[in-house]
């Protein structure tokens, strides 16, 4: 479920792997309904939602499903804020919105150990799919390199980052990946100047 800025403060920033972020709205702070009732839908008390501060840990909506990344701002509380958040951050991050209009996602939860700890495996994963990805590029003798891979926490998509001088012909290779991982992949090209592992 996503919605418009204009409606939800705070805005939350939320960093993911190679300092790519996303906004959220936490539906504890936003309306005294959510932050009076006991919990919501995930079974997590409003109180817990509303103590989610800046270095926490949190499960957030993702792009048909979740994901898993840490909280980066808990303060922008209107546009001028936010305007200005994004000027001061747009050479540091990813920002996945450039210059288009942001569609907030929803905070669902904080991350619990036992969900942080799933962590290692995943990043375990991510450094072998990039392995065998680039296998794949060299025996296709694609124009390109990949730099990192990220899976979606709950392990419904699969991002690649990769560098090329050029545009990029991969959808044989993406084709090949899916039949591997059983996932969605995605291919996303990024600046080797500004990607942070």
């Amino acid at each position: 479920m996503q919605s418009s800025a204009q409606e939800q403060w705070p805005i939350f920033v939320v960093e993911f792997k190679a300092g790519r972020i996303d906004y959220f709205y936490n539906p504890a702070k936003v309306s005294a309904s959510s932050a009076t009732s006991s919990s919501d839908d995930s079974g997590v008390s409003a109180s817990e939602m509303a103590r989610i501060r800046v270095g926490d840990l949190v499960i957030v909506e993702a792009d048909r499903g979740k994901d898993l990344g840490k909280v980066i701002c808990d303060s922008i509380m209107n546009q001028q804020q936010l305007q200005q958040f994004r000027a001061q951050h747009r050479d540091l991050l990813l920002d996945t919105h450039a210059d288009r209009e942001i569609q907030l996602k929803r905070i669902y939860k904080p991350a619990y150990p036992n969900e942080i700890a799933m962590l290692v495996a995943k990043s375990q994963d991510e450094a072998k799919a990039t392995s065998v990805c680039q296998a794949k590029i060299r025996q296709r003798k694609l124009p390109m390199e990949i730099v990192d891979a990220e899976y979606q926490w709950d392990r419904r998509k699969l991002t690649f980052f990769f560098v090329a001088e050029r545009r990029i012909d991969f959808r044989d290779l993406v084709k090949d990946l899916f039949k591997l991982y059983k996932t969605r992949i995605w291919m996303c090209a990024v600046d080797p100047g500004k990607y942070v592992r």
